[in-house]
């Protein structure tokens, strides 16, 4: 197992953006295109961020894939972003992931798991992405990551993200709404704790989020943030790929991000699944400024204002 990196506090490490710029595990187009948007909104420079840029081999403009072609792909770009968030990690930096669809995942977590050992991982997500092949209805392959990085899925999906420690009782979920018979089964086993949006209501975000990251943080080296955009309820955040109705609202995700406790064990962070429409051309500066300001809450890093 690698040492675990030397800790700093949040204020005093530069971030490093990692733009996953992929498509093809929600089969959107846009996606793909959705960190270089991102990036043209200003997200860097705002955040005094470097950049690392990811690009899909192919891309989806070239044409279309079978299944197994696909998979492929995503996971040479897999390893991709699990050597940037390594590297990231070992030049002391913070590791931010910008995506694209949610395959982004399995390097983000392999490259924490890569640098720092077992992490947990708190995951706010209106779906769980625990299926399988057998298991998902739609066959795409960003609602499998989550069973990938805990050892179920294809052999080339278990091969790819072999490093990753993590073990379901340092995972925890918040905010999820749409859950697939094969994602109830797994959950039913009762080793992820998983709080949907009805328990968030019922005990409170906040709180929630301090039960999250206790699980989480009982990994060995610390813990790993994802947020999926469509954790964030789509009369705000309607340019993702998978829209559930019922989700949080900007200001109390950020508020609980800033609150969020043990960030000296927070080791990386990653926000998702920006897909952005072609008939709305605003959709990349309204989510350039939903990630700045969970970026900002997390980290506490100096945000340029805009011009």
């Amino acid at each position: 197992m690698s040492s675990q990196p030397p800790k700093h506090h949040r204020n005093a490490q530069k971030i490093a953006i990692i733009a996953a710029e992929i498509g093809w595990g929600s089969a959107f187009a846009t996606a793909e295109r959705g960190p270089e948007l991102l990036l043209g909104a200003g997200l860097a420079d705002r955040l005094g961020a470097t950049v690392t840029r990811i690009v899909a081999v192919p891309s989806m403009a070239e044409g279309e894939l079978s299944p197994s072609e696909i998979e492929k792909v995503i996971m040479k770009h897999t390893l991709r972003i699990s050597e940037a968030v390594l590297e990231a990690v070992q030049n002391s930096m913070f590791p931010v992931v910008i995506g694209g669809d949610h395959t982004s995942a399995l390097g983000f977590h392999t490259g924490l798991a890569r640098a720092c050992g077992e992490t947990g991982i708190v995951w706010m997500d209106a779906h769980t992405d625990l299926n399988t092949p057998e298991t998902s209805p739609s066959g795409n392959l960003h609602g499998m990551v989550m069973a990938g990085l805990l050892g179920r899925g294809s052999e080339l999906m278990l091969a790819t993200t072999a490093t990753c420690q993590t073990r379901p009782k340092h995972v925890a979920m918040v905010g999820v709404r749409d859950i697939d018979p094969g994602e109830q089964n797994w959950l039913d086993e009762g080793t992820i704790n998983c709080m949907t949006m009805d328990e968030v209501r019922e005990r409170g975000l906040a709180t929630c989020m301090r039960g999250a990251v206790d699980t989480a943080n009982q990994a060995e080296a610390g813990f790993g943030l994802t947020i999926d955009i469509d954790v964030i309820d789509p009369c705000e955040a309607p340019f993702v790929a998978t829209p559930v109705n019922g989700g949080l609202s900007v200001e109390e995700c950020a508020k609980a991000l800033g609150d969020l406790p043990y960030k000296d064990r927070l080791l990386g962070m990653e926000v998702v699944e920006f897909t952005p429409r072609d008939s709305e051309p605003n959709d990349a500066q309204i989510a350039c400024e939903l990630m700045v300001s969970f970026i900002k809450a997390v980290t506490g890093v100096a945000v340029k204002p805009t011009i």
